[in-house]
């Protein structure tokens, strides 16, 4: 009898077990439906959240920044409506970065990203950010009192620059190395497409730090792209591609190797120059210096070599001219040339015929105009060009340790890359490539540029 009753005793324990693991087993049953609705749910939205942000960017250039509607309620229905063809109800539309919240659908954007912090593209306005939510009923859950949860699901999309040639390429990599005064203008040539490259990842902007880029004059170049920050000035203008906190561009000229001065004809000390005056090629250790009045200096074609500086002085009247074709000026690193006002410059370098990955292949200095190597980030090795100076560059401007300076109401027609530390420009800068039969050397641009594509990030 009694062993009967330890029996009944254990059978008793089993059943409760069981009753006690079936209510846990139904439990996490219940609870995997739960989740996995949410996430089903949740992939939904994110593929909602894709479109949406791929068809807001779609109207970047229509909306100058912002998303709100009163200002760019193209950009809102775009996004709306490609989630309605994708077979859902129309969202509730909310502005830029505002807290989303109510039944149904959802849908904030943001022209550009603010959602989450530390994002690299926070206020880009080259991207828009698609949050997509939506309250969710639970079928378990709502047995601990949770009816409901929240789930969202995020896109950024942009418009990638086109692949346009850094025409003007600023390699200074800390501080600001492109300053656009106030009444200057930077645009290209008919028929070019040209970027404007500041390497600086300076991340200053308008209201604090130095940014790479101070514009307070006018850039229409195709593109304006700065590793670092930008500050647009009340009154500026800037294009459309405007980037900031892009990839740095390589110096397309780094493995080029200046001459040695022995491998050249010493034409030892020439005093002033006056009226006519041609030149040959070779070794002019203590550079040269203009007369005033009217003067026209021709150089043969070749390379010269500079041990001091080179300054085209300022004049009184008219004429005063410099020409050369297939010539080449390289500099010590302590020299410079100036271009004072009344100075015509028309050079030309030798011509480009073979490119390969954006260095020059074929002849040493094919290509290059001016090589001013400079000291690193000393302006006193400035390229200079001054009031009234009309310059016509044929040919690649290399300053990599320098600035190019253009003062006053300078004309300088840029038919060829202007690759330096820093760009100081106070007159007119044009840019392009029709001087030069194959392009800019290093990359720079005639007439193209590459298609304007889609990047999405999630």
């Amino acid at each position: 009898m009694k062993t009967m009753r330890v029996l009944r005793d254990e059978r008793g324990n089993i059943l409760a077990m069981a009753a006690l693991s079936m209510t846990l087993l139904f439990s996490f049953l219940a609870f995997g439906v739960d989740v996995g609705n949410l996430y089903y749910t949740q992939r939904q939205l994110q593929t909602l959240a894709d479109a949406a942000a791929m068809a807001g960017a779609l109207e970047i250039t229509s909306c100058g920044g912002t998303a709100s509607s009163s200002s760019c309620a193209v950009m809102q229905k775009a996004a709306s409506t490609a989630i309605t063809e994708s077979g859902y109800a129309a969202p509730t539309l909310f502005e830029q970065c505002a807290a989303a919240s109510g039944t149904g659908l959802l849908l904030t954007i943001n022209n550009g990203p603010c959602a989450v912090a530390g994002d690299p593209n926070s206020g880009e306005a080259n991207y828009v950010e698609a949050v997509v939510s939506e309250n969710v009923p639970t079928y378990f859950a709502f047995i601990f009192g949770v009816k409901t949860l929240q789930i969202s699901a995020r896109a950024e999309a942009g418009k990638a620059l086109p692949g346009y040639p850094p025409c003007d390429l600023n390699l200074g990599g800390i501080g600001q190395d492109i300053t656009e005064n106030g009444g200057s203008s930077i645009s290209n040539a008919a028929g070019a497409n040209c970027e404007v490259v500041s390497d600086s990842n300076s991340p200053g902007t308008c209201t604090g730090g130095t940014p790479s880029a101070m514009i307070d004059g006018s850039i229409t170049t195709s593109a304006l792209v700065a590793a670092g920050g930008i500050c647009e000035n009340g009154g500026s203008t800037v294009p459309s591609n405007t980037q900031q906190n892009a990839s740095a561009v390589p110096n397309p000229f780094a493995s080029l190797v200046p001459p040695t001065t022995g491998s050249l004809t010493n034409r030892g000390s020439v005093g002033p120059l006056g009226s006519t005056t041609t030149l040959s090629p070779g070794y002019y250790p203590n550079g040269l210096t203009t007369n005033g009045g009217t003067y026209t200096v021709n150089f043969s074609a070749g390379t010269y070599y500079f041990g001091n500086n080179v300054i085209f002085s300022n004049t009184v009247g008219s004429g005063n001219s410099v020409t050369g074709s297939g010539v080449t000026f390289i500099f010590a690193p302590n020299a410079q040339l100036t271009l004072n006002s009344g100075v015509t410059f028309g050079v030309s370098a030798p011509s480009v015929s073979a490119l390969a990955n954006g260095a020059l292949t074929n002849g040493a200095y094919n290509g290059i105009l001016i090589w001013e190597p400079g000291t690193t980030g000393d302006t006193s090795d400035d390229f200079i060009l001054d009031a009234n100076t009309n310059s016509t560059l044929n040919g690649a401007v290399y300053a990599p340790n320098g600035q190019v300076q253009i003062n006053g109401s300078a004309t300088v027609n840029a038919n060829g890359s202007i690759v330096s530390y820093s760009l100081n420009n106070n007159a007119k800068l044009v840019l392009g490539c029709s001087g030069m039969p194959n392009g800019c050397p290093g990359g720079g641009g005639g007439a193209g540029g590459g298609a304007t594509i889609n990047v999405l990030a999630e």
